[in-house]
Protein backbone atom coordinates (compact mmCIF):
# COMPACT_ATOMS: atom_id res chain seq x y z
CA UNK A 1 0.00 0.00 0.00
CA UNK A 2 1.09 3.42 -0.54
CA UNK A 3 1.34 6.39 1.92
CA UNK A 4 -2.15 7.79 0.38
CA UNK A 5 -3.70 4.82 1.31
CA UNK A 6 -2.30 4.05 4.15
CA UNK A 7 -3.23 7.13 5.76
CA UNK A 8 -6.67 6.25 4.26
CA UNK A 9 -6.84 3.04 6.08
CA UNK A 10 -5.70 4.84 9.22
CA UNK A 11 -8.87 7.59 9.22
CA UNK A 12 -11.38 5.00 8.64
CA UNK A 13 -10.17 2.93 10.90
CA UNK A 14 -10.45 5.59 13.60
CA UNK A 15 -14.26 6.11 11.67
CA UNK A 16 -15.29 2.75 12.04
CA UNK A 17 -13.59 2.85 15.27
CA UNK A 18 -15.88 5.47 16.61
CA UNK A 19 -19.25 4.22 15.13
CA UNK A 20 -19.13 0.53 16.10
CA UNK A 21 -18.18 1.82 19.34
CA UNK A 22 -20.87 4.33 19.79
CA UNK A 23 -23.40 2.76 18.10
CA UNK A 24 -22.80 -1.08 19.26
CA UNK A 25 -22.44 0.73 22.74
CA UNK A 26 -26.06 2.43 22.55
CA UNK A 27 -27.49 -0.98 21.05
CA UNK A 28 -25.97 -3.10 23.93
CA UNK A 29 -26.78 -0.48 26.80
CA UNK A 30 -30.43 -1.01 25.36
CA UNK A 31 -30.01 -4.40 25.04
CA UNK A 32 -28.90 -4.63 28.81
CA UNK A 33 -31.87 -2.49 30.23
CA UNK A 34 -34.17 -4.77 28.14
CA UNK A 35 -32.68 -8.08 29.29
CA UNK A 36 -33.52 -9.56 32.81
CA UNK A 37 -30.32 -10.19 34.88
CA UNK A 38 -27.12 -8.87 35.60
CA UNK A 39 -24.04 -7.65 33.92
CA UNK A 40 -20.48 -6.74 35.11
CA UNK A 41 -21.02 -3.45 33.40
CA UNK A 42 -16.88 -3.30 33.50
CA UNK A 43 -15.89 -6.52 32.04
CA UNK A 44 -18.39 -5.88 29.12
CA UNK A 45 -17.55 -2.59 28.58
CA UNK A 46 -13.64 -3.76 28.16
CA UNK A 47 -14.08 -6.48 26.19
CA UNK A 48 -16.87 -4.41 23.77
CA UNK A 49 -14.26 -1.58 23.30
CA UNK A 50 -11.47 -3.95 22.70
CA UNK A 51 -13.46 -5.69 20.31
CA UNK A 52 -14.67 -2.41 18.26
CA UNK A 53 -11.30 -1.41 18.00
CA UNK A 54 -10.09 -4.38 16.60
CA UNK A 55 -13.08 -5.00 14.13
CA UNK A 56 -12.73 -1.19 13.49
CA UNK A 57 -9.27 -1.58 12.43
CA UNK A 58 -9.20 -4.91 11.01
CA UNK A 59 -12.69 -3.99 9.01
CA UNK A 60 -10.57 -1.04 7.51
CA UNK A 61 -7.97 -2.60 6.36
CA UNK A 62 -9.52 -5.77 4.76
CA UNK A 63 -12.21 -3.20 2.80
CA UNK A 64 -9.21 -0.65 1.45
CA UNK A 65 -7.56 -3.91 0.53
CA UNK A 66 -10.55 -5.52 -0.98
CA UNK A 67 -10.97 -2.55 -3.17
CA UNK A 68 -7.41 -2.38 -3.90
CA UNK A 69 -7.80 -3.79 -7.52
CA UNK A 70 -10.83 -1.61 -8.47
CA UNK A 71 -9.19 1.96 -6.86
CA UNK A 72 -5.98 0.98 -8.43
CA UNK A 73 -7.82 0.77 -11.70
CA UNK A 74 -9.47 4.15 -11.10
CA UNK A 75 -6.36 5.65 -9.80
CA UNK A 76 -4.30 4.98 -13.12
CA UNK A 77 -7.00 6.89 -15.03
CA UNK A 78 -7.12 10.04 -12.56
CA UNK A 79 -5.46 12.91 -13.30
CA UNK A 80 -5.87 15.87 -10.61
CA UNK A 81 -5.46 15.05 -7.29
CA UNK A 82 -9.57 15.72 -6.83
CA UNK A 83 -9.93 12.85 -9.44
CA UNK A 84 -7.51 10.81 -6.98
CA UNK A 85 -9.67 11.36 -4.18
CA UNK A 86 -12.44 10.41 -5.99
CA UNK A 87 -11.44 7.44 -7.45
CA UNK A 88 -10.27 6.11 -3.94
CA UNK A 89 -13.84 7.21 -2.42
CA UNK A 90 -16.09 6.04 -5.21
CA UNK A 91 -14.24 2.95 -6.66
CA UNK A 92 -13.62 1.28 -3.11
CA UNK A 93 -17.28 2.36 -2.28
CA UNK A 94 -19.22 -1.29 -1.96
CA UNK A 95 -16.11 -2.98 -0.79
CA UNK A 96 -15.76 -0.99 1.85
CA UNK A 97 -19.47 -0.31 3.35
CA UNK A 98 -19.64 -4.28 2.72
CA UNK A 99 -16.72 -4.93 4.26
CA UNK A 100 -18.37 -2.90 7.42
CA UNK A 101 -21.80 -4.06 7.26
CA UNK A 102 -19.96 -7.60 7.77
CA UNK A 103 -18.13 -6.10 10.94
CA UNK A 104 -21.50 -4.48 12.56
CA UNK A 105 -23.08 -8.16 11.97
CA UNK A 106 -19.51 -9.77 13.88
CA UNK A 107 -20.02 -7.06 16.27
CA UNK A 108 -23.16 -7.72 17.00
CA UNK A 109 -22.70 -11.49 17.16
CA UNK A 110 -19.41 -10.87 19.48
CA UNK A 111 -21.35 -8.66 21.85
CA UNK A 112 -23.67 -11.32 22.46
CA UNK A 113 -21.19 -13.60 23.53
CA UNK A 114 -19.39 -10.77 25.52
CA UNK A 115 -22.57 -10.53 27.59
CA UNK A 116 -23.03 -13.85 28.41
CA UNK A 117 -19.58 -14.16 29.34
CA UNK A 118 -20.30 -10.95 31.55
CA UNK A 119 -23.72 -12.24 33.59
CA UNK A 120 -23.05 -12.00 37.13
CA UNK A 121 -24.66 -14.76 39.78
CA UNK A 122 -24.46 -12.44 42.79
CA UNK A 123 -27.50 -10.95 44.49
CA UNK A 124 -27.98 -7.09 43.48
CA UNK A 125 -26.31 -4.85 46.89
CA UNK A 126 -29.41 -2.52 46.55
CA UNK A 127 -33.13 -3.88 46.36
CA UNK A 128 -35.53 -1.18 45.41
CA UNK A 129 -38.77 -3.37 46.31
CA UNK A 130 -39.12 -5.47 49.54
CA UNK A 131 -39.64 -9.08 49.64
CA UNK A 132 -43.14 -10.02 50.06
CA UNK A 133 -41.98 -12.27 52.80
CA UNK A 134 -40.28 -9.56 55.11
CA UNK A 135 -42.13 -7.62 57.93
CA UNK A 136 -42.27 -4.37 56.21
CA UNK A 137 -44.69 -5.99 54.11
CA UNK A 138 -47.00 -7.81 56.54
CA UNK A 139 -49.56 -5.78 57.59
CA UNK A 140 -51.18 -6.63 60.89
CA UNK A 141 -54.75 -5.85 62.12
CA UNK A 142 -55.26 -3.42 65.67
Amino acid sequence: MDAQLTSFVVVLAIVWFLVYWILGGVFFAVVALTRLGRLRKVRFSCLFSLLALALGAGTAYLGVRGSQEAVDDCLARAVTSAEKVTAVFGCGAASIFGVFLLGALVLTIGGFLIMAVSKSKSPPWIVLEPAEGTEESVQTDP
